[in-house]
């Protein structure tokens, strides 16, 4: 259920402005969000939107098998 962006299929979204995206993380401090990122989405649940996370882990692990 990957792949498309559809009723009862899993979707991971990353809404962004390309214009305004920047890296901002450093070696000094390495754990910053990127600016310009309005919104990530996992499994239909909002996880980041105005810069903060909202507190919810709706994703799943996916295993690779050879």
């Amino acid at each position: 259920n990957k792949g498309y962006i559809k009723e009862g299929y899993d979707a991971d979204l990353v809404i962004f402005n390309l214009d305004d995206l920047l890296d901002t993380a450093t070696y000094d401090n390495p754990v910053s969000y990127a600016e310009g990122i309005s919104h990530v989405i996992v499994n239909g649940e909002t996880v980041y939107k105005n810069n903060q996370l909202t507190g919810k882990c709706p994703g799943k692990v996916v295993r690779y098998r050879v």
